[in-house]
C-alpha cells in the first residue's frame, strides 16, 4: 500500500518538474523613476526705489555762480572746500562770482538765451520764477524725498517750513523750484537815546506815531531829521503788509498794490516829505552812516545789515539803539521776510544730482550755523538755533535774537514770473510819490503796467 502511494507521488513530480523548469523566474520590478528636484524658490524682487536713488554722481564737476564777497566769500569757500574734500563721490564744485543780485540775474538770462547756464546759482525766488518759465530749472522735490540722496523725515521736520514753502511756485504746480539759502527781514532801526530825549519810552507802533516822532526830531539847523528814505520794492511791500494789504491776487494773475493799503502807504511817505522831516538818501547805505552819526532818528533795512549798523555806531560814537517791526495800521506788526535761494539748472541727471548733494551738504546743521553766524542771516534749521555756536552768537548779538523773534509775524513777497520787472515798477511808483504826484493816480498806472507784464507770462 505504501509502495503504491510513493509511486503515485513520483509520477506527479515527474509530470510537474518539466512544467516548473519551463516557467520564467519571477521579475523584480524596476524602481520608479526619481521625481525631478524641486526648483529653488525665486529670490525676492528688489525693492522699488526712486529714479534719483539709482543715479551715480561720481566724478561730476559743478559750476556754481554766487554773489558773495569779503567775509561771506571766505565762509562760502570754506564750505565748498569742505564738500570737495569730504564727499565720497569725487564731486568737485567750482565757485564763480557772477556779480550782485541784479548782475547775476542779467547774466543768467543771457546764459539761458545762449544755452549755457551754470549748474547751480544763487537767486531770489522771484528770479527763479523767470528761469523756471524758460524751462531750465530742475524741480527739487524728487531730490528732497530721494531715499538715498534726500533728507530723512527727521531732517525735513528740522527745517523752518515757512522758509522752504517760500520757494514753491504755484505756476510750476507748487513744486519746490529752489532751496532756501539765506533769509532776513525788513525792520525799523531806531535811536533809543534820542527817543528818550524827545520824551518817548519806546518806538512807534503806528504810522501816526511814527510821523509824530519824526516831526519832533526835525531840527534843520543842526541837520537832524526823523526818517532817512531809501525806498525800494521791499520797503513798499512791507508798508502794504502793515496796512493789511496784499500785493498780488491769489491766482497770481493781477496785482493788488494799487488798492487802498498801497495808496495809504504812499500817502504816508508823501506826508513825511511834506512835513519836512524826511529826506532821500543820496548814496548806497548812506542811511547807515547817517544813523550812526545821529543825523536821523529812524531808518529801515534788512536784518542782514545789523553788523554794519553796529560797526558804524561803534565808529561814530556809541549810543543805545534797537530794532522793531515797521509801524502798522493792523493790530499786530508784520515784517517782510525775504532772501536768496539756490536753484539747479538742467544738465545731465548725474550733474544735477551732484549740484543737489553740494547744497544738501550746505544745509547740514553745522554749515547752516556757520553761514548764519558769518552772514547774519537767520538759520534754516531748528537744530542750528540750539547749537552751542548759535547760542553763543545770540548772546553776543541781542538785536539779532530780538529780530529772530519777529519771524512768526513774517510775510513773503510773490514768486511769479515777471515779478523782477514789477519790483522796478513799484520802486518807480514810490519815487513818483516822493516827487509829489497823486498816489492813487500813480498806483493805478503802475498796476496797469504790472498787469500787462503778468499777462504775457
Amino acid at each position: 500500500m505504501k509502495t503504491r502511494n510513493i509511486l503515485s507521488l513520483l509520477l506527479v513530480l515527474a509530470f510537474l518538474l518539466p512544467l516548473l523548469a519551463g516557467c520564467p523566474a519571477p521579475v523584480t520590478p524596476a524602481p520608479a523613476p526619481a521625481e525631478p528636484p524641486a526648483e529653488a524658490p525665486a529670490p525676492p524682487p528688489e525693492p522699488e526705489t526712486d529714479p534719483i536713488s539709482k543715479l551715480n554722481p561720481s566724478g561730476q564737476e559743478v559750476l556754481f555762480w554766487h554773489v558773495s564777497t569779503r567775509k561771506h566769500l571766505a565762509i562760502l569757500e570754506e564750505i565748498v572746500n569742505g564738500f570737495n574734500q569730504s564727499n565720497p563721490y569725487g564731486i568737485r564744485v567750482v565757485p564763480q562770482y557772477a556779480g550782485y543780485y541784479t548782475d547775476i540775474y542779467n547774466k543768467i538770462i543771457a546764459a539761458i538765451a545762449a544755452g549755457d547756464t551754470p549748474d547751480l546759482a544763487i537767486a531770489y525766488p522771484n528770479q527763479v520764477a523767470d528761469y523756471a518759465k524758460a524751462g531750465v530749472v530742475v524741480p527739487l522735490d524728487p531730490y528732497l524725498e530721494s531715499e538715498k540722496y534726500g533728507f530723512t523725515p527727521e531732517d525735513r521736520a528740522d527745517f523752518f517750513e515757512a522758509f522752504l514753502e517760500s520757494d514753491r511756485q504755484a505756476a510750476q504746480g507748487n513744486q519746490l523750484m529752489s532751496f532756501a539759502h539765506s533769509r532776513s527781514m525788513q525792520v525799523m532801526f531806531y535811536n533809543e537815546d534820542w527817543l528818550a530825549e524827545l520824551g518817548y519810552d519806546g518806538p512807534p507802533e503806528t504810522w501816526e506815531e511814527f510821523k509824530e516822532m519824526c516831526v519832533a526830531a526835525r531840527d534843520p539847523d543842526n541837520d537832524k531829521w526823523g526818517y532817512a528814505h531809501t525806498g525800494g520794492a521791499s520797503f513798499f511791500s512791507g508798508m502794504i503788509f502793515s496796512f493789511g494789504g496784499d500785493i498780488l491776487s491769489e491766482d497770481g494773475k493781477t496785482v493788488k498794490f494799487h488798492e487802498e493799503p498801497g495808496v495809504k502807504s504812499l500817502q504816508v511817505i508823501q506826508d513825511l516829505f511834506n512835513s519836512g522831516c524826511s529826506y532821500e538818501v543820496a548814496e548806497s547805505y548812506g542811511e547807515q552812516t547817517d544813523f550812526a552819526n545821529q543825523k536821523v532818528l529812524f531808518a529801515f533795512g534788512s536784518t542782514a545789515g545789523l553788523p554794519y549798523y553796529k560797526g558804524s555806531v561803534e565808529d561814530a560814537g556809541v549810543f543805545n539803539w534797537s530794532v522793531a517791526p515797521p509801524p502798522h495800521a493792523i493790530p499786530e506788526g508784520v515784517v517782510d521776510v525775504y532772501g536768496p535761494s539756490a536753484c539747479i539748472f538742467k544738465s545731465t541727471p548725474e550733474r544735477q544730482l551732484a549740484a543737489w548733494l553740494f547744497f544738501k551738504y550746505w544745509a547740514e546743521t553745522e554749515n547752516v550755523t556757520k553761514w548764519a553766524t558769518a552772514a547774519n542771516y537767520f538759520p534754516l534749521r531748528r537744530s542750528a538755533i540750539e547749537s552751542p555756536a548759535m547760542q553763543e552768537y545770540l548772546a553776543a548779538n541781542p538785536l539779532y535774537e530780538k529780530a529772530f523773534g519777529f519771524l512768526p509775524s513774517g510775510r513773503v513777497e510773490p514768486s511769479v514770473a515777471g515779478w523782477q520787472e514789477i519790483r522796478g515798477i513799484m520802486d518807480d511808483a514810490m519815487k513818483r510819490a516822493v516827487e509829489g504826484e497823486d498816489p492813487k493816480e500813480i498806483l493805478d498806472a503802475a498796476a496797469a503796467e504790472a498787469n500787462a507784464v503778468l499777462a504775457v507770462q
